[in-house]
């Protein structure tokens, strides 16, 4: 890096010769990003369009991160490849959820109603409540793939670990189960005759979200490999962990849940079938 690379960084106020400094580049990046996306969604009308961002908004700060630190260690690799598989998938499909919201009701349901609860003056309350509260999710729980690529980008040696390797058996049993979840759950809603039924086969059999679960499990295994690497991003547990409670007992289930018990068939989904786990019940 040159040095008029480095002054114009140090006149910015980040040092992007730093792993802090980089970390704070990268989370600076996000809110511009959404800033504009929520600038881009009021002018649409429509700030759904934040999902077509989502996913992504995880995969472009590791790729930001590796490269800015020049990472050349083997974990570093793995957990922008293991952040990149994750993010484009999840990216892509929300993505083409939304596209399908556009053209048949004009948005997603949830940020309709958001509208409807934030108005009047949703203009400004969509900034900090709908907006930049994603901003604040998407950079705390994606701690272990940003701060863990920053933290092992110089982890000496080529070998991969016990640890690291129950890590990538982690990830890709969340991937798997992601990204199984999203297809079969297109594919069903994609035939009319299941118009007012519900996915009961597949990942679907034992639990109602079993892609909420994928994707909690996918940030557990992220985590688990950038431990490894580098005992240090121990702290970045955080991301995980808020994920979890996120998707298992605030935001996710627990929410989806609530909007569709008052449906009699939903209701025997409920009492036959787990909320997270896809384990049978008894």
């Amino acid at each position: 890096m040159g040095d008029h690379e480095v002054d114009m960084s140090l006149n910015m106020g980040i040092d992007i010769t730093t792993v802090q400094g980089i970390f704070w580049l990268c989370s600076l990046y996000t809110f511009i990003a959404v800033t504009i996306i929520w600038g881009l969604g009021l002018v649409l009308g429509d700030h759904a369009l934040m999902d077509g961002y989502y996913g992504f908004g995880y995969l472009i700060p590791g790729w930001i991160a590796f490269v800015l630190c020049d990472a050349k260690s083997q974990t570093a690799a793995m957990l922008l490849l293991m952040v990149s598989l994750h993010g484009a998938r999840l990216g892509t499909y929300l993505a083409r959820r939304w596209g399908v919201y556009r053209r048949t009701i004009g948005s997603d349901p949830r940020y309709i109603t958001f509208k409807k609860n934030l108005s009047p003056g949703y203009w400004w309350k969509s900034f900090f409540l709908v907006m930049h509260s994603q901003t604040l999710v998407i950079v705390v729980v994606g701690l272990p793939s940003v701060v863990g690529i920053l933290m092992t980008k110089d982890v000496p040696g080529n070998g991969i670990g016990w640890l690291s390797a129950l890590g990538m058996l982690v990830f890709a049993v969340g991937l798997y189960f992601e990204t199984v979840a999203d297809a079969q759950l297109q594919a069903f809603k994609a035939n009319p005759d299941n118009k007012g039924k519900y996915l009961r086969y597949g990942v679907w059999t034992h639990s109602r979200h079993p892609n909420y679960f994928g994707t909690t499990t996918v940030w557990w295994g992220v985590y688990l490999v950038a431990v490894a690497g580098n005992p240090a991003a121990w702290w970045t547990i955080v991301g995980p962990v808020v994920n979890t409670i996120m998707l298992a007992g605030v935001t996710g289930t627990p929410m989806t849940d609530r909007i569709m018990k008052e449906k009699t068939e939903y209701q025997k989904v409920i009492e036959e079938t787990r909320g997270f786990l896809p384990l049978p019940k008894k």
